[in-house]
């Protein structure tokens, strides 16, 4: 099992965070044009719940690529606590799909916690669990490549699109 955890500050509120993070035409956006996955699908949205269909575009090592294939796809389901400022996700295989054998396993978090009235941190944790025999390390391994260079490119958009629709506190 892989734990990889991910602090930045981040210029907004945890309410302005929040609406962000759940504010499907900012979803869209990140996933199709940032991310460039393949597919991309709202499947449930709330103010506190989040199911997403997905299919990411992956650079994985050959064995890795070929025990998961070009079409490895998941859903992404996610729950806010707002008193905790926490989202808890987990990955689950897509619904109606079927079953195969589970390949890698993957869960996490993101808190946002205040640090003054125009700033918070955000953490990210991801816990990656390869459930291949032999191979299950390189793909925790490769899980977490594809989970960092993720969250550079998230958050390098994140910034973007507060710095255009957040009004600073002040």
């Amino acid at each position: 099992m892989k734990r990889a955890v991910e602090t930045t500050t981040l210029p907004c509120t945890p309410e302005a965070f929040w609406s962000v993070f759940l504010d499907a035409e900012y979803l869209k956006k990140l996933y199709v044009e940032q991310l460039q996955f393949k597919s991309f699908a709202i499947l449930e949205l709330t103010d506190s719940t989040r199911k997403l269909a997905v299919s990411p575009k992956m650079n994985l090592p050959g064995p890795i690529e070929k025990l998961i294939g070009d079409s490895f796809a998941y859903e992404d389901h996610g729950t806010l606590d707002r008193a905790k400022n926490e989202w808890t996700w987990r990955m689950m295989p897509p619904s109606g799909q079927k079953a195969r054998k589970e390949v890698v396993a993957t869960r996490g978090s993101v808190r946002v916690e205040t640090i003054s009235k125009a700033e918070l941190r955000r953490t990210d944790e991801i816990i990656i669990e390869g459930k291949v025999f032999g191979v299950g390390g390189l793909i925790e391994s490769s899980a977490e490549k594809e989970f960092r260079s993720a969250m550079t490119k998230e958050l390098a958009f994140l910034r973007t699109w507060l710095a255009r629709t957040v009004t600073p506190a002040t």
